[in-house]
């Protein structure tokens, strides 16, 4: 279970994520995960997924393997738009071939550039049937983009965003740290350890 959350503006964009996975099977939890990757200078990208065992009480994280296996068709300059549909196809082959959707329970966030030179989000997930999903960001304010386990944070952050005082890279760092505390207090799938990439 996961709690990882992409923020961004015109400017920016900060990702966080903690760092628990859980074996459903026993209800045992290891905080060993790091869900954040930073594909080029102008990309992060968080992810929240299933692990398969592979023998000997070891676990592979498919989206982790995604990564791996897509990073030699990133280059310097993917954009935001770029690796969302590289992500997307990736994923979309696995249906193809007969995976069943159910095993394949990812959702990769995106944050980083755009085409366009501004920051902005994508998002690639089991529950949006893979599709390549894109928020441009805008002079309104802070975009945001989450997975979260059992606890709905939605209302909370909603809040907590409208209540800022003003939009730059450290208020959002700090929204981002205030996020995975208070949601580790309120849902045990969440920990309180954390990783957090800004760009």
């Amino acid at each position: 279970m996961t709690l990882v959350a992409l923020f961004a503006n015109e400017e920016f964009a900060v990702a966080v994520a903690d760092r628990r996975r859980v074996q459903l099977s026993t209800g045992i939890h290891m905080d060993d995960v790091r869900k954040l990757h930073q594909l080029n200078d102008q990309i992060i990208v968080g992810y929240s997924g299933i692990y398969l065992p592979i023998g000997n009480n070891e676990f592979q994280g498919l989206a982790e393997e995604l990564i791996m296996d897509n990073s030699v068709l990133i280059s310097a300059r993917s954009t935001v738009e770029d690796i969302t549909d590289i992500f997307s196809k990736a994923l979309l082959r696995y249906v193809e071939l007969g995976i069943p959707m159910e095993t394949l329970e990812l959702t990769f966030h995106f944050g980083g550039k755009g085409r366009d030179g501004r920051y902005m989000l994508g998002r690639v997930s089991c529950w949006e049937d893979f599709q390549p999903m894109q928020m441009q960001s805008n002079d309104n304010g802070l975009i945001w983009s989450l997975s979260r386990a059992e606890y709905a944070v939605d209302p909370w952050l909603t809040a907590q965003i409208a209540s800022l005082p003003k939009i730059n890279d450290q208020t959002v760092r700090d929204l981002a740290v205030s996020l995975v505390e208070h949601t580790a207090e309120r849902d045990g799938y969440v920990s309180g350890t954390y990783d957090l990439i800004v760009i």
